[in-house]
């Protein structure tokens, strides 16, 4: 199931195209010279739309959106319980959760922060902008004096020969080397110190420009423009430009050698010899016939070698399946929420289910969430987490009609207060009049039940203790800790050191640290002075 979005925020686009950029870049370093040059153009443009369009297309293989970028709900706690009729009922309890939304979970930077880097970004676009614009305004003022050419019968003819007879073509003295200029209009410019006596040199010309239009390669370079002035701060966007420039020439000329022999070639490069620049042309883009560059493409020529069934074949499920994993393979943020923290009577684990990708699972997804998850925990003997978790998962994939990988799931060990007394009990574990733990009668300083989830903490304590649970969360030892041992003893030392920092003491908000974590959690303050209430 595809969910469509767009919404993809800026710096995800860029992210995710930077990604694309590295992969398309170092497969080209690979397989430059076995795959047909075409495959690269086609590669780069994927990743011109991916840099500039905002779509967010979800699928079973997106990749998962990190956590710092989910925008999380809330997630109430919902109870069943068995009545004396066998029936059952559900509570909620959402006063007790802590809910969040995206703007305060992401630590956002200030205000004024953002202010600067917006304009920043924007001056840092236009300044781009007026950079490259200005590089076209000079080469369209060099091009304004061009002299049609309307009657040499050795182009018109190619032309023809081409089905390109409509393009009109232009000479120039200010000018190097050919090119097109123009996109909804193109146009074919030539040097005016050209040799138009050599028809031969004339048709290799002809056939690599005219390829430039029928492929539309102008248009590419305008969509790629854009993407430097949006990406402008991106040096992998830079050096993605040079490459789908280059790309484009050695994707015309493999096309232009597609239906030659060995001398037609030979006589093609000579003619890209011959249209070598002498000096670098003043550009921040790409030139396809500086010197580097003739030199890179008459290699390509001279070891041309014509595509086989089999290659043709494989590049184009390359494409595809880029296509594919390009377009799907990152999302914009989404709500992870699906369910409430589920638990029964019947089950020692709540479940909670989310999502693990953004899709769309219609009208009342969560009590249908729900509802499936209590099921499943009312039908379960097995008390094994793993279990529990495969058949939610499953229950919720044939629920909403998706693969089971949609969705992520929190098993988490769910005791009553009974319960877990009556299996402290059974451990020597009490609790004493003030509420605090004892183990065999001794005054419990740290108590730790990890898989629980439980900690409880005082200054005062003879022995420090911490239950070790299995898979199936039953107590299988307790691990005390006493005087003399290194770990009480350090952990002693740091809770006198925390003393030098407990200024929260006539608030009632003292807290102890155990090797760093916060060990007694503060939900909730409220000023008296008027600063407000908040979690």
């Amino acid at each position: 199931m595809l969910h469509f979005r767009m919404d993809m925020p800026l710096y995800l686009m860029a992210l995710y195209g930077s990604v694309m950029i590295v992969i398309v870049f170092l497969f080209r370093s690979f397989f430059k010279n076995r795959l047909p040059k075409f495959v690269f153009p086609l590669l780069w443009s994927m990743v011109l739309i991916r840099l500039l369009v905002p779509f967010s297309l979800s699928s079973p293989i997106s990749a998962p959106v990190p956590e710092w970028q989910q925008l999380l709900s809330e997630s109430p706690t919902v109870y069943l319980t068995d009545l004396a009729e066998g029936t059952a009922t559900t509570s909620a309890s959402v006063s007790e959760a802590v809910t969040y939304s995206f703007a305060e979970s992401s630590g956002g930077l200030p205000l004024n922060w953002q202010l600067a880097l917006t304009v920043g970004f924007g001056l840092g676009a236009v300044a781009a902008a007026v950079i490259l614009l200005s590089q076209k305004i000079r080469y369209s003022r060099k091009l304004k004096n061009s002299l049609l050419v309307e009657h040499n019968l050795t182009i018109n003819a190619i032309l023809r020969d081409m089905g390109m007879g409509h393009i009109l073509v232009f000479t120039n003295d200010e000018i190097v080397s050919p090119l097109v200029l123009g996109t909804l209009n193109p146009r074919i410019y030539l040097p005016a110190g050209m040799d138009f006596r050599q028809s031969q040199l004339l048709r290799h010309i002809l056939a690599h420009e005219t390829m430039h239009i029928k492929r539309r390669d102008n248009w590419r370079k305008a969509v790629m423009v854009i993407a430097l002035c949006l990406h402008w701060y991106n040096p992998l966007v830079w050096l993605l430009s040079t490459c789908l420039s280059s790309d484009l020439e050695a994707a015309c000329d493999e096309a232009v050698l597609k239906h030659t022999d060995t001398d037609e070639r030979k006589s093609y490069a000579a003619t890209l010899l011959s249209m070598a620049i002498t000096g670098s042309r003043s550009t921040l883009l790409y030139s396809a016939f500086s010197k580097t560059e003739v030199e890179r493409r008459i290699k390509t020529v001279l070891s041309y070698q014509k595509a086989t069934a089999f290659m043709l074949t494989l590049s184009m499920l390359l494409v595809l399946f880029s296509t594919i994993v390009f377009a799907t393979g990152g999302q914009a943020p989404f709500s992870v929420y699906l369910s409430s923290y589920c638990s029964s009577t019947s089950s020692r684990w709540g479940v909670k289910a989310g999502l693990a990708r953004d899709i769309s699972l219609g009208e009342n997804a969560g009590q249908r969430a729900d509802n499936v998850i209590f099921d499943v925990l009312e039908a379960d003997a097995s008390n094994d987490p793993d279990v529990i978790a495969n058949q939610v998962k499953a229950a919720l994939a044939k629920e909403f009609g998706v693969e089971k990988g949609a969705f992520r799931l929190a098993v988490d060990l769910c005791l009553t207060d009974d319960e877990i007394s009556k299996e402290y009990e059974n451990q020597g574990i009490t609790k004493g009049p003030d509420s605090f733990y004892l183990y065999k009668g001794e005054p419990v300083r740290v108590y730790t039940d990890e898989v629980l989830g439980a900690v409880q903490t005082r200054e005062e304590g003879a022995v420090d203790i911490s239950l070790q649970r299995d898979r199936l969360g039953q107590i299988t030892s307790v691990e005390v800790l006493r005087e003399g041992d290194a770990a009480f003893d350090r952990r002693t030392k740091e809770i006198e050191r925390s003393h030098r920092y407990d200024t929260g003491l006539p608030y009632g908000t003292a807290t102890t640290q155990d090797g760093g974590p916060l060990v007694k959690q503060v939900t909730a303050i409220e000023s008296e002075s008027g600063g407000g209430f908040f979690k």
